[in-house]
């Protein structure tokens, strides 16, 4: 028994030293499932248009897009949001990222890039630098939506998130686990997680599907008490579900 407790003794600290590596590799090994999805997009129940979601890999890392198209009696709205990132240990670091907005009203062209070297950030078409301090735990307007994937995958169910609007300026986004939900979606019925962000002007809340990976399935917002939008999952790679 005294020779076992000296050999774990002496072989313990190799064991402490072991555990960071591991958890290191386990983290760097995160990897994140490609996908297309489509959804209907509502207010007020009413079903205005089409969005759609998608992520692929790229040669470089990840690529996250969305687009919607949306029409209301005069009123017609485009826009597409892309947000090329890489991860590093289990975390999103945004590289790029693209928003285009057409349709009634003004166009508008939003564009950040984020060099982690240099620790420099360029907002617009220019890419004028940005006078604002360097932050390792920023994400931008869309990447953030998929760190709460990853967080929720490792367990978390409070997110704080340092995000870039589109003018390159920091926000702080507070969200929490608030409930499992059944939710009967175009696409069929599912099991889902609702999320919830609430400020004193804006409301959000997001289901997601732990059985299709955590996809994000559902997506409310409201501004002041007024709905905004509702997007709800219709197709998952081209194919519905069957009612269940």
């Amino acid at each position: 028994m005294t020779r076992t407790m000296t050999k774990w003794r002496l072989i313990a600290p190799f064991f402490l030293l072991l555990t960071p590596l591991l958890q290191a590799e386990e983290a760097s090994q995160t990897t994140l499932s490609p996908f297309e999805a489509t959804y209907d997009a509502f207010r007020s129940g009413k079903k205005l248009g089409e969005a759609k979601r998608y992520l692929k890999q790229t040669d470089n890392g990840y690529e996250l897009g969305y687009s919607s198209e949306v029409s209301f009696l005069i009123f017609d709205d485009k826009r597409s949001e892309q947000s090329w990132f890489v991860l590093n240990q289990g975390r999103l670091q945004p590289q790029r990222y693209l928003m285009q907005r057409t349709g009634t009203g003004k166009d508008r062209y939003y564009e950040l890039n984020l060099d982690w070297t240099g620790k420099q950030l360029t907002v617009g078409k220019k890419r004028q630098p940005k006078a604002l301090p360097w932050n390792n735990q920023w994400l931008d307007p869309l990447g953030y939506q998929l760190q709460m994937v990853l967080d929720l995958k490792a367990g978390k169910s409070d997110f704080v998130y340092q995000v870039l609007n589109r003018d390159g300026n920091e926000r702080e986004y507070h969200y929490k686990q608030a409930a499992e939900e059944l939710l009967l979606l175009p696409y069929g019925k599912l099991k889902t997680i609702r999320i919830e962000r609430t400020e004193k002007d804006k409301q959000v809340l997001a289901w997601v599907a732990p059985e299709l990976n955590y996809l994000l399935v559902r997506l409310w917002q409201a501004e002041d008490g007024v709905e905004q939008f509702d997007i709800q999952l219709s197709e998952l790679n081209g194919h519905t579900a069957s009612p269940k």
